[in-house]
């Protein structure tokens, strides 16, 4: 799909062997939003059909299982002994990491909902021995696209429920669940500069920002956002989160690359966490350029970003911060 996801998904092997936990956590909830997304997404597309829409608008598909079976021998035993070094710790850890990767809601193409509850833990199914048994050019599976497919995904749907309307005297449970949800999806406020003037988004991560991300992104669960600029990759910034931290990436098929706002040039494919008061990218400026920032940028040309943090409750952690302006 792109060729910075090679890195991420092809060559993950390496990332396993240098025993680099982090990378291989970053690896993992990438692949596991996308196949969480496509289980759920199959599961309702299969039986939205029975409902008519109108039933389908004023109800939800509660998720009753997600299960994910490891193609590769070798991801089988790194997933297996990552979440056993992490439970001795912490014994919810499990959860906590699946909250990484679980949207609150998933949409099919005709309206159906399916809501994930909070206290929801999808199942792995580890099985080493039978990963064994198969030869090597079935240890796993390849996509049309020629990239490792590591998970193979099932999801289970119940019987649709009414949703909670606002002035209703009861609240179902699983209503309670998804509206105390809210406070843990992560979500950033972006503030964007570009030929269309200013403008604010709120976006969940993980979002994909270029000239054109393309639309097949979707599939993997990442949110495109569009910058009309001049100067700007058609891939030019990606942001994700891991747990409780959020980070951005220069990915190494950008032909350009930002600006931080202290005037630092980004290094393609170095991950940059992404502080608490937020972070100013003036994108679209060629890796070899010195030059520093002037009172001459225009966003026509290169555009401005604001990564600006939400805090759990869903309101903004600076209490002001200032719409990109030209500098």
């Amino acid at each position: 799909m792109f060729n910075w996801f090679k890195k991420i998904f092809v060559s993950y092997e390496k990332i396993l062997s240098s025993n680099n936990t982090d990378n291989f956590a970053d690896t993992l909830l990438v692949e596991l939003k996308a196949s969480s997304t496509s289980a759920i997404t199959n599961a309702v597309n299969k039986i939205e059909g029975k409902y008519m829409k109108s039933v389908l608008e004023e109800s939800y598909f509660p998720l009753q299982s997600l299960t994910f079976v490891p193609n590769d021998i070798e991801v089988a035993r790194t997933l297996e002994e990552f979440f056993r070094v992490h439970e001795d710790i912490n014994p919810d850890f499990r959860k906590v990491f699946c909250k990484s990767f679980l949207q609150k809601e998933y949409f099919s193409d005709r309206g159906a909902k399916v809501i994930i509850d909070d206290e929801f833990v999808p199942i792995f199914k580890i099985d080493v021995s039978s990963l064994e048994e198969k030869s090597e050019d079935e240890k796993y599976l390849i996509s049309i696209r020629g990239r490792k497919i590591l998970f193979s995904s099932h999801a289970n749907l119940g019987n649709p429920k009414k949703s909670y309307r606002k002035g209703d005297s009861h609240l179902n449970i699983n209503a309670k669940s998804e509206l105390n949800k809210i406070k843990n999806e992560v979500v950033v406020k972006l503030l964007i500069s570009d030929k269309d003037g200013h403008r604010s988004e709120d976006v969940t991560l993980p979002t994909l920002i270029g000239k054109n991300p393309d639309n097949a992104c979707i599939d993997f669960g990442i949110t495109p956002i569009y910058i009309r600029a001049k100067y700007v990759s058609r891939h030019q910034i990606f942001i994700y989160s891991i747990l409780d931290k959020m980070f951005y990436i220069v990915p190494d098929e950008a032909t350009l690359t930002c600006r931080n706002g202290e005037g630092e040039i980004l290094e393609h494919g170095k991950n940059y966490s992404i502080k608490r008061s937020g972070e100013r990218l003036y994108l679209g400026v060629p890796p070899e350029n010195s030059r520093p920032l002037t009172a001459n940028v225009n966003p026509a040309e290169f555009p401005v970003l604001e990564i600006q943090p939400f805090s759990h409750e869903g309101r903004a952690v600076a209490d002001k911060t200032p719409r990109p302006t030209v500098v």
